[in-house]
């Protein structure tokens, strides 16, 4: 019944083994490999009795006979062999059924029997069931059953870089010993980058493989632990070389052509499962696609999500708080015309369970994939990650230029670019215009009778916005452009404020009053409106916690002076600088260590914007409540004097009493929250933000207040990170957060502190758990847990 592979041909042999024959046809090297046809396993449904019951599609139960049926018997063709799945349209563009059939290793011929009843099993287990939303053809499945490769080193190779999109890089992850424990989450493997060639025709795509391959990156983990065949099976033993990088250079290149070469056969981007042999020999044990057919998500219900807010409102937002800084941003962002005509008409801002959401339908039809180029990568931060793969995994994607031109349209119209500071060569000069006028505008506020305070307030936070809105969207863009450009081992020091965030500098400020608590009544008049969540009203500042930030001074002082690494990091800016002889690159790094900067220090001044208007609200409250913060429970239109104080009193009552959501969704589809999913148990897969990798044991952190049970070394884990958090960075080991982007609070710190750390994690702070023991990967974005 087992056909050898050359034999079979592709009809017979499934999609993965389709893909093997090919490539073996074009001599890439495939080990030794048979296929059992799909009929068998029809004739054994058939004979066991399950054909109806496929059919019906009472999947559970044919898994469960299948586990207990009669077997065939199978005569095996090496001593020691692999069994994997290779369903009919497994490992197509469409969908590649990665993980969701079984696969044995190490099998044994008296064992064989038993690994093609796991492996037919699985095809009506409810993991595959799930994936393909109920759909399972009856024995739509191969089997193949290839000889094992006595492995040194495996991994997986993708053709383009599957995290970016860019086809001018290949990625390479590697570990010692087979690579079960890779594809499983369960190891910890070496991540290399690798400049291709660009997409030429085969033949001269194979010469420039030979001279033009570049490694741009490596990242090199420990591996204690590795999975070897030994005897009579599989052995987990130790490592031989727990901390040494797995491929050498010539090594990954010679790789690197291969997996070209499976490209060109297959005749697109390929996911390469491989194996070296102790000659160093390497073998391609699977193959597929990385480039999707799948529709763009264009239309259908609005997309919400908090990923990017959500790091301003960590707790939620207060319904007064809201109700001023609302209104403002929608000033800026709204576009009903072409809302209503094509994305739905929903407004771009609401509030569900106390918790701030952006309607990012918009990005859903402004994104767009330039062949073999990267999406923007701040609009795919504003995607659930299944809508992330698609558009990475896409060859390319047109943006709706119905869209755009509706937004250009409705622009030109109201001429709006009078909102904004919209000139990315002038919008910093605007800022330092607005930091001038800052001081006369804030004591006005501060000598305004509480009842005037919004009509003053108001306009001020609105001119910032003017300032601040651009000023996030060029730093984004400059980061994203001016990268690349630069040499991989001076983008930390370039691609930073050149003499620190002024969040980094009240640290150092906050390491000395650690030291001296006496100077604690000057460091408050200086830095009190500071807090952990800085666009809601009524946060509670440092200086209304004295005692607070005396902890978090304790804390800081126990690290090193920071201002010593300041000086350092500064010095290391200036010779990487200096080392910059392109002329127009030194002045567009300029540019992005501006915007950079402006990144944390708009929001330092906006806390004394909000603080001094929550002063005069906290002082109106007085007029009404026992307690004058409850005016926190209003809303605007409800401080005008048209509600008596009863029924003011009566409104704060049933809105304290309104449920803020603990755990908030990071996605609405429409008004149902999207489950998503982060990856599986052992890895968790995110947004790398700061490169390093790290090891260590978790610490989940809900508030800066609880900074103190962070011991030196720990991952903090959190939902999110502001300013108020900083002091905990330089106690920490690695970082891992909820939510946050490449120039959120958390990675502009992170990467100052030189802290491995990944964003967008989905329930990091629920999926683990304090003492778990983790690794960390900056760079890749992983989070694998041990044990």
């Amino acid at each position: 019944m087992l056909i050898p592979l050359s034999e079979a041909g592709p009809r017979v042999a499934g999609g993965k083994g389709a893909a093997l024959w090919r490539l073996a046809q074009h001599g890439v090297p495939v080990p030794a490999t048979w296929v059992l046809p799909p009929d068998v396993f029809r004739d054994f449904l058939r004979q066991a009795g399950l054909w109806a019951l496929a059919e019906r599609g009472d999947h559970a139960a044919v898994h469960a006979r299948i586990l207990e049926a009669e077997m065939p018997s199978f005569e095996g063709v090496a001593t020691r062999m692999a069994v994997r799945s290779s369903a009919l349209e497994e490992d197509g563009k469409a969908h590649s059924h990665a993980g969701q059939y079984e696969s044995v290793l190490g099998v044994e011929a008296a064992g064989l029997r038993e690994a093609v009843r796991r492996c037919w099993a699985s095809y009506h287990g409810p993991r595959a069931v799930a994936y393909r939303n109920g759909k399972v053809t009856p024995g739509a499945m191969a089997l193949l059953v290839q000889e094992m490769i006595d492995a040194r080193t495996a991994g997986v190779l993708f053709t383009v870089n599957p995290v970016t999109g860019s086809w001018r890089e290949m990625a390479v992850e590697a570990v010692w010993g087979l690579g079960e424990p890779l594809v499983g989450g369960n190891v910890v493997p070496d991540r290399y980058l690798v400049r291709r060639p660009r997409r030429t025709p085969g033949p001269v795509q194979a010469i420039l493989a030979r001279t033009r391959l570049e490694l741009t990156s490596e990242t090199v983990a420990r591996q204690d632990r590795q999975l070897v065949l030994q005897g009579g099976g599989l052995v987990d033993g130790a490592a031989e070389a727990p901390f040494a990088r797995k491929l050498p250079r010539a090594e990954l290149f010679a790789l690197c052509r291969l997996g070209l070469r499976a490209e060109t056969v297959q005749g697109g981007p390929q996911d390469v499962e491989w194996v070296q042999d102790r000659a160093g020999r390497f073998w391609v044990v699977q193959s597929r696609p990385i480039t999707t057919r799948q529709e763009l998500p264009r239309g259908g219900r609005t997309l919400w999500t908090r990923r990017f807010i959500g790091e301003r409102w960590p707790e939620g937002a207060t319904p007064l708080g809201w109700s001023i800084i609302a209104p403002v941003l929608e000033h800026f962002v709204a576009y009903p015309g072409t809302s209503a005509r094509f994305l739905g008409g929903d407004p771009p801002l609401r509030l569900v369970g106390g918790h701030p959401y952006v309607n990012v339908t918009v990005f859903r039809h402004l994104a767009f994939k330039l062949p073999g180029g990267p999406p923007p990568r701040f609009m795919l931060d504003f995607f659930p990650p299944e809508e992330e793969r698609t558009w990475v995994r896409r060859s390319a994607a047109p943006p709706d230029l119905r869209v755009y031109a509706a937004i250009l349209g409705e622009t030109f119209r109201e001429r709006r670019w009078r909102r904004f500071r919209w000139n990315p060569l002038g919008n910093w000069r605007a800022w330092d215009a607005f930091l001038d006028e800052l001081p006369p505008r804030l004591a006005a506020l501060e000598a305004a009778a509480p009842a005037d305070a919004l009509a003053i307030a108001t306009p001020l936070v609105r001119d910032y916005v003017k300032v601040h809105i651009t000023s996030l969207l060029f730093a984004n863009m400059a980061y994203e452009i001016v990268g690349p450009l630069l040499p991989e081992a001076a983008r930390p020091a370039l691609l930073r404020a050149p003499s620190g965030t002024i969040t980094a500098r009240v640290n150092a400020e906050l390491w000395s009053l650690g030291h001296d608590p006496s100077r604690l009544e000057p460091f408050l008049a200086a830095h009190g409106h500071r807090s952990s969540a800085s666009w809601e009203v009524f946060a509670r500042r440092w200086s209304e916690d004295p005692d607070g930030v005396l902890r978090l001074a304790r804390l800081a002082a126990e690290g090193p002076d920071p201002r010593l690494r300041l000086a350092r990091e500064e010095a290391e800016t200036h010779a990487a600088l200096a080392a910059l002889t392109d002329a127009p690159l030194r002045y567009a790094v300029g540019l992005t260590q501006t915007y950079l900067r402006l990144r944390e220090e708009q929001r330092y001044h906006l806390d004394r914007v909000l603080f001094a208007l929550k002063r005069k609200l906290v002082a109106l409250g007085a007029q009404w409540f026992d307690d004058p913060e409850d005016v926190r429970f209003l809303t605007v239109a409800e401080l005008d004097g048209a509600l008596g104080v009863e029924e003011l009193r009566r409104t704060v009552v049933r809105r304290a009493a309104e449920p803020v959501d603990r755990a908030p969704p990071d996605f609405l589809d429409g008004d149902e929250a999207l489950a998503v999913a982060a990856g599986d148990a052992h890895r968790l897969q995110g947004l790398g933000i700061s490169p390093g990798v790290v090891r260590g044991r978790v610490r989940i952190i809900r508030s800066p207040a609880e900074g103190d049970r962070l011991q030196p070394g720990e991952i903090l884990v959190a939902r999110a990170t502001d300013p108020g958090w900083t002091p905990l960075f330089a106690r920490a080991g690695g970082l891992i957060l909820e939510l946050g982007g490449m120039l959120s609070h958390g990675a502009v710190v992170a990467r100052e502190y030189r802290l491995p750390g990944v964003v967008n994690i989905p329930g990091a702070t629920t999926r683990l758990a304090d003492g778990v023991e983790v690794t960390v990967d900056g760079r890749g974005g992983g989070v694998w847990v041990h044990g």
